[in-house]
Protein backbone atom coordinates (compact mmCIF):
# COMPACT_ATOMS: atom_id res chain seq x y z
CA UNK A 1 0.00 0.00 0.00
CA UNK A 2 1.33 3.32 -1.11
CA UNK A 3 2.06 5.81 1.99
CA UNK A 4 -0.51 8.32 1.53
CA UNK A 5 0.80 11.01 3.05
CA UNK A 6 4.10 11.23 1.05
CA UNK A 7 1.66 11.01 -2.31
CA UNK A 8 -1.33 12.69 -0.93
CA UNK A 9 -0.05 16.06 -1.36
CA UNK A 10 1.27 15.50 -4.78
CA UNK A 11 -1.96 14.21 -6.55
CA UNK A 12 -4.07 17.21 -5.21
CA UNK A 13 -1.75 19.50 -6.65
CA UNK A 14 -1.51 18.02 -9.77
CA UNK A 15 -5.05 17.93 -9.51
CA UNK A 16 -5.28 21.60 -8.34
CA UNK A 17 -3.41 22.98 -11.36
CA UNK A 18 -4.87 20.84 -14.27
CA UNK A 19 -8.48 22.05 -12.99
CA UNK A 20 -6.92 25.32 -13.13
CA UNK A 21 -5.32 25.26 -16.60
CA UNK A 22 -8.67 24.17 -17.81
CA UNK A 23 -10.57 27.35 -16.37
CA UNK A 24 -7.60 29.24 -18.07
CA UNK A 25 -8.46 28.00 -21.34
CA UNK A 26 -12.50 28.52 -21.16
CA UNK A 27 -11.15 32.09 -19.75
CA UNK A 28 -9.31 32.65 -22.88
CA UNK A 29 -10.96 31.37 -25.34
CA UNK A 30 -14.85 33.28 -23.69
CA UNK A 31 -12.98 36.76 -23.76
CA UNK A 32 -11.73 36.40 -26.95
CA UNK A 33 -15.03 35.53 -28.30
CA UNK A 34 -16.71 38.10 -26.39
CA UNK A 35 -14.62 40.32 -27.32
CA UNK A 36 -14.77 39.35 -30.88
CA UNK A 37 -18.79 39.78 -30.58
CA UNK A 38 -18.45 42.81 -29.17
CA UNK A 39 -16.26 44.30 -31.88
CA UNK A 40 -19.33 42.71 -34.37
CA UNK A 41 -21.86 45.00 -33.07
CA UNK A 42 -19.56 48.01 -33.24
CA UNK A 43 -18.81 47.51 -36.58
CA UNK A 44 -21.94 45.52 -37.81
CA UNK A 45 -20.77 42.36 -39.09
CA UNK A 46 -21.81 40.09 -37.06
CA UNK A 47 -20.45 36.44 -37.21
CA UNK A 48 -16.73 37.81 -38.49
CA UNK A 49 -14.93 38.91 -35.68
CA UNK A 50 -17.11 36.52 -33.23
CA UNK A 51 -15.33 33.74 -35.27
CA UNK A 52 -12.21 35.37 -35.60
CA UNK A 53 -12.06 35.48 -31.98
CA UNK A 54 -13.07 32.24 -31.33
CA UNK A 55 -10.82 30.86 -33.36
CA UNK A 56 -7.88 32.97 -32.02
CA UNK A 57 -8.46 32.44 -28.44
CA UNK A 58 -8.61 28.49 -29.41
CA UNK A 59 -5.31 28.56 -30.31
CA UNK A 60 -3.99 30.53 -27.89
CA UNK A 61 -5.57 28.39 -25.12
CA UNK A 62 -3.94 25.77 -26.69
CA UNK A 63 -0.90 27.56 -26.70
CA UNK A 64 -1.02 28.66 -23.28
CA UNK A 65 -1.61 25.23 -22.28
CA UNK A 66 1.36 23.43 -24.01
CA UNK A 67 3.66 25.73 -22.77
CA UNK A 68 2.10 25.82 -18.95
CA UNK A 69 2.27 21.54 -19.41
CA UNK A 70 6.03 21.96 -20.48
CA UNK A 71 7.07 23.76 -17.73
CA UNK A 72 5.00 21.58 -15.28
CA UNK A 73 7.19 18.75 -16.65
CA UNK A 74 10.32 20.45 -16.11
CA UNK A 75 11.57 21.67 -19.29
Amino acid sequence: MPNSAFYGNNVRNDYARFIILGFTFVLILGILTVAGFFVDRLLGTLPLFLLVGLGVGFAGGLYYMYVALQNLDGG
